[in-house]
């Protein structure tokens, strides 16, 4: 894993925060801090390589290259090359998909079902460009009445789904990088009961397209709730990386005159997530806000900004004695001033967050559907029975994710037979890494 602290994630976010809030950096700014060739001699300087980590990590290449492009950063190196060549393969994907994304919406339109275009891509069009927040797929959630006339037209459409009619969405696959995933309903039923009741009539509370059609939407207030529900689901599940705190700063600086926040308060104490939402929109403007400090003393300022119930968000993974190692020669007190402007659980919440990536990481999510928070010792006890229960899963699951077999209960050994026959051919490398963090001592 590259080697990377804490100076250069407050360089990533210093940028970002100047890009997304028009502010100007002096190319100086680029000459003084960043290196294109690495070289340890020079550590008080940051290698490109290090922040353009972070970007892939946490699915930002195609703003931060943006950002540092407008921002006045030149350079001829092969990683900045291949950065641009990148940021440039995406954008490609993100008109593929809109040109593709337009082709479905046309099908349901014609066909007189309703649909809400989901998350990301409501958020994108806060970005300085709609193209510039990465997604990995587009969410659609639509009237479950017609699971098969749509399976239907996006496998004639070339795509496949090898998880259609399980759980509660299906994802749906075409080269060379199409990617849908079509939401039956918002949540599972089994997984978050609340959330699943609180959502299972959505289209009551959600808004018709102005021009009368079948396109639906929440309002500002609404989507707000749920994204917040749906990024406290991965923070639960595995975690969720930096790309999701920019999404709340991004709304809710466009939104704040807009956004009932009584009403939102509301909601979320229904769901169990308004203390989540109060540590990670605080992370959210202490990070990239306008008022945020600058230079070298903003580590000093920002880090006391954050209280402790922050911190503790942050920590997990970056604990004190972990910075030392990894800041080299960045000065200690600059480091502890912009750690310490968080409070402790924003601390451990930013820790999580740095650490997992966009889409959490496994670590967290095998610790997670265990009972225990990352790096707790296990028991040996429940290290077989989470082999047993993924081997052989509960009716429960059945029920949600292989419902013909629930209704035919006879078969089901049979589907235990496929699952476990099929991993060394379709899943080696992902249970062999489940299994690692299964027996991580």
């Amino acid at each position: 894993m590259a080697n990377i602290n804490l100076k250069t994630y407050y360089m990533v976010i210093k940028i970002l925060g100047d890009f997304v809030n028009n502010k100007i950096i002096d190319k100086d700014f680029f000459n003084e801090n960043i290196i294109d060739v690495a070289n340890e001699e020079n550590s008080q300087k940051i290698y490109i390589g290090r922040i353009y980590y972070i970007a892939k990590k946490h699915n930002l290449v195609s703003i931060m290259a943006q950002a540092m492009e407008k921002l006045g950063f030149e350079s001829d190196s092969d990683i900045w090359k291949r950065w641009l060549k990148e940021k440039n393969q995406l954008i490609y994907k993100s008109v593929l998909m809109d040109v593709e994304r337009e082709a479905i919406q046309d099908f349901f339109e014609k066909n007189n079902i309703w649909y809400m275009l989901l998350k990301g891509m409501v958020i994108r069009k806060y970005y300085p460009a709609p193209e510039l927040r990465e997604m990995a797929d587009n969410d659609i959630l639509f009237d479950n009445k017609y699971s098969k006339e749509v399976y239907e037209f996006m496998t004639a459409r070339g795509y496949k789904s090898d998880d259609y009619n399980k759980g509660y969405h299906d994802e749906y696959l075409k080269p060379p990088a199409y990617n849908f995933e079509m939401h039956r309903q918002l949540v599972s039923s089994k997984e978050r009961p609340k959330w699943y009741e609180y959502y299972k009539d959505v289209k009551s509370i959600l808004i018709n397209d102005a021009n009368g059609k079948n396109q639906f939407y929440f309002s500002d207030n609404d989507f707000y709730v749920y994204f917040i529900v749906h990024t406290y689901k991965h923070f639960l599940n595995s975690g969720m990386g930096l790309r999701t705190v920019l999404d709340v700063y991004l709304y809710v600086s466009n939104l704040q005159e807009k956004l009932d926040f009584d009403y939102i308060e509301e909601q979320l104490k229904k769901l169990d997530a308004y203390d989540f939402e109060q540590t990670f929109r605080s992370i959210a403007f202490k990070m990239f806000g306008e008022n945020a400090k600058e230079g070298n003393a903003a580590a000093d300022e920002l880090q006391d900004s954050f209280d402790a119930k922050e911190q503790d968000m942050l920590r997990e993974s970056f604990d004190a004695k972990k910075q030392d190692k990894l800041c080299g020669s960045f000065d200690a007190k600059e480091q502890d001033k912009w750690w310490n402007s968080f409070d402790d659980k924003e601390h451990d919440m930013l820790s999580y967050i740095f650490d997992a990536g966009t889409y959490g990481n496994l670590e967290n999510s095998v610790a997670h559907k265990m009972g225990y928070t990352k790096g707790e010792k296990k028991k040996a006890s429940d290290k077989v029975k989470y082999i047993f229960r993924r081997l052989f899963p509960s009716m429960d699951t059945i029920e949600e994710f292989f419902p013909f077999f629930y209704k035919h209960k006879w078969a089901i050994p049979f589907l235990y037979i496929y699952r476990i026959g099929k991993m060394p051919f379709t899943r080696r490398k992902k249970v062999a890494g489940e299994l690692r963090e299964v027996f991580k001592k």
